[in-house]
């Protein structure tokens, strides 16, 4: 089996099938890419049963599969003649070569219906199938003949040949023609019934004609009439394709294997990491959507770059010591564009770079997935030594304790980011980190007590002095800072009330 193209680019063009499994998606390795909105990365499969049945699988894709505007749950069975709809690309299934004709069944000599020598003549009815947009699947008029009123048999048997027959150009009358090719005559009733209802909807097609011209006369003099006159309708808004973006780094050292991608489609960004020799995996996808000025931010900075009239083939690369690569793919409006290099070879590849990770990476501190193992590790020990540093301090400088918090879920963070069995000092890192947020929290708790005892006592000047030991020791983008600042605010004004 074959399909061919119905519209894109490629309309007419057509492929073999491989019974093994033909992959379609948008990512460069499918046997069938489609790079195109509304097609996921791994789309579809067709394969073959061992029953020589050539089915269709949707992976999983975002906005599914139809085969014949119905769609495809899990698999479905492909046939000639259906049609398969992913995103906006039709594709129709062809058999690869034609099935031999078979021999018509001989009916009584005559114009009444002549059997079609190309169209093959199956065996056992088939199920019509749903007429699809741009091609016509023409009938079997020779498997329509029935030779009797009852089923129809495989293999019809010949009509008895007539004792006259009538000449080529005579006429045939109702009563010469082999039963089951016309219907039956219909009753008198049925005429009448068939003609008063062509007679009503061709009066009704009169109406909405007229109706339609006299508002169009209408319209014409409004605007004679009118002060502004309309020369032409208002122009409908272009519709211009969402904006897609997908960013991808990879590289191969011998048995090292490194890949990171960031996608943007439907202003949601999906982010992967996977890199199996160091036990890292990472993935997310995240539930809110892009802000709007956000993806118009980005878009216009790829448009000054110059990126989106980047040429693939102008652009070269190599890499000698290992296998690396980047990928930027970016779309939107009309304007779309893919370029894959090796090392800095392109100093507009390498600014659009710098723009998806200081506005997308750094924004959703996504900084530290994309890097390698080794900077991860060193930036990890870092924020654990100044974690353990502060919390050692704590005693003779509180303010430290916020400090100690920071680096600890610094460190964590970067942890994290390896499989099972993970790095041991991510276990001294978490542990470190629950401390921390414990003493702060008892710190908290005890300073609240002293404020309200003291403010119960009338003692305000030392309730403000204990709000300002609390305030040196927590953050001031904390809402803990806020209510003990505002509380601080309310003992001052109660101590001024006093003191006038």
């Amino acid at each position: 089996m074959k399909i061919m193209y119905l519209n894109g680019a490629l309309t007419g063009q057509t492929m073999e099938l491989i019974p093994s499994g033909t992959m379609i998606g948008r990512e460069s390795d499918n046997t069938i890419q489609l790079p195109m909105g509304g097609v996921s990365r791994y789309h579809a499969k067709i394969e073959r049963d061992a029953a020589g049945n050539w089915l269709i699988r949707d992976l999983g894709s975002t906005n599914g599969t139809l085969v014949d505007d119905i769609p495809v749950e899990g698999v479905a069975r492909l046939a000639s003649g259906s049609v398969i709809t992913i995103g906006d690309q039709l594709l129709r299934c062809m058999d690869s070569a034609p099935a031999p004709a078979g021999n018509p069944p001989s009916v009584q000599p005559g114009p009444a219906v002549q059997p079609s020598s190309a169209s093959p003549q199956p065996t056992v009815q088939q199920s019509p199938q749903v007429q699809q947009p741009f091609f016509f699947r023409p009938q079997n008029t020779t498997s329509n003949v029935p030779t009797s009123t009852g089923p129809v048999p495989e293999m019809p048997k010949p009509a008895p040949a007539p004792s006259a027959p009538s000449p080529a150009s005579a006429p045939v009358s109702p009563a010469e023609v082999p039963h089951g090719l016309f219907k039956k005559k219909q009753n008198a009733a049925q005429q009448a019934n068939h003609t008063k209802k062509l007679l009503s909807n061709v009066i009704f097609a009169l109406i909405v004609i007229l109706a339609a011209c006299v508002g169009l006369w209408i319209f014409l003099k409004l605007n004679e009439t009118s002060q502004t006159p309309v020369n032409q309708p208002p122009a409908k808004k272009k519709v211009e394709n969402p904006f897609v973006l997908y960013y991808e780094k990879e590289s191969v050292s011998g048995t090292a294997v490194f890949r990171f991608v960031l996608q943007v489609e439907n202003g949601l960004m999906e982010v992967t990491l996977d890199e199996p020799q160091n036990k890292r995996r990472y993935y997310e996808l995240f539930k809110e959507p892009l802000p709007d000025t956000l993806i118009e931010k980005l878009k216009q900075q790829i448009l000054d770059s110059g990126f989106m009239d980047l040429q693939q083939e102008k652009i070269a690369g190599t890499s000698q010591d290992n296998r690396q690569h980047r990928r930027i793919m970016v779309g939107f409006g009309s304007k779309f564009c893919d370029v894959k290099v090796s090392n800095d070879v392109s100093e507009t590849f390498n600014r659009v770079e710098t723009i998806i990770n200081e506005t997308l990476l750094d924004e959703y501190d996504l900084g530290v997935i994309s890097q390698n193992v080794d900077r991860i590790l060193e930036d990890a020990r870092t924020f654990l030594f100044v974690a353990e540093e502060a919390f050692r301090n704590i005693d003779t400088t509180p303010s430290n304790l916020p400090k100690a918090i920071v680096n600890y879920r610094l460190a964590l963070r970067r942890y994290q980011l390896f499989d099972d069995p993970k790095p041991a000092e991510w276990k001294t890192a978490r542990d470190g980190l629950a401390k921390a947020e414990a003493k702060l929290e008892e710190i908290h708790q005890e300073g609240l007590k002293n404020v309200r005892l003291f403010y119960e006592q009338r003692e305000y000047d030392k309730a403000i002095a204990e709000c300002n030991r609390l305030l040196d020791i927590f953050p001031p983008d904390s809402k803990t800072y806020q209510a003990i600042r505002e509380n601080k605010i309310k003992i001052e004004k109660k101590m001024s009330l006093r003191n006038n």
